[in-house]
């Protein structure tokens, strides 16, 4: 719906549309999937470590300024954040294809999935006892009932 309003109500003209909308959907996807597995695992704290994610990568993702501009830290940090490559994939499907890099750059935040798999299916199992006997201890304290 965002891309939709953005080519239909701002009446931006990328240069590839459908590739706009392929390239939302797998971003959307990819975040959505990192979020889930965060909070699936970690419960609150996967709540606080997705807010914490979000707020390095829009200062380090070179969406707001461009990288060269940030600070060194910044740029050591973008390649390992999956909005660098989302923000870049927006970029080419806007601006123009150049080499296939909107399938590189897709390619490289489909790679994010892969530890988010391992911590959503892999590493949630190892996490359940931990949570069942959390919750029972919250509940015995009739303090957040």
């Amino acid at each position: 719906l965002v891309v939709l309003s953005l080519i239909f109500f701002v009446q931006i003209e990328p240069a590839h549309p459908f590739m706009l909308m392929f390239a939302a959907w797998v971003v959307s996807l990819v975040f959505m999937l990192i979020i889930y597995s965060l909070v699936i695992t970690l419960d609150s704290a996967g709540k606080a470590l997705a807010v914490l994610l979000l707020v390095i990568q829009v200062s380090g993702s070179g969406g707001a300024y461009p990288l060269p501009l940030l600070p060194e830290w910044f740029q050591n940090v973008s390649p390992w954040l999956p909005a660098t490559y989302a923000i870049d994939a927006f970029r080419s499907a806007i601006a123009g294809i150049y080499h296939g890099d909107i399938w590189r750059e897709l390619g490289m935040l489909l790679l994010f999935t892969i530890p988010a798999l391992v911590v959503g299916l892999l590493i949630r199992r190892a996490m359940d006892a931990y949570h069942k006997r959390l919750q029972k201890a919250i509940r015995k304290t009739k303090v957040m009932a």
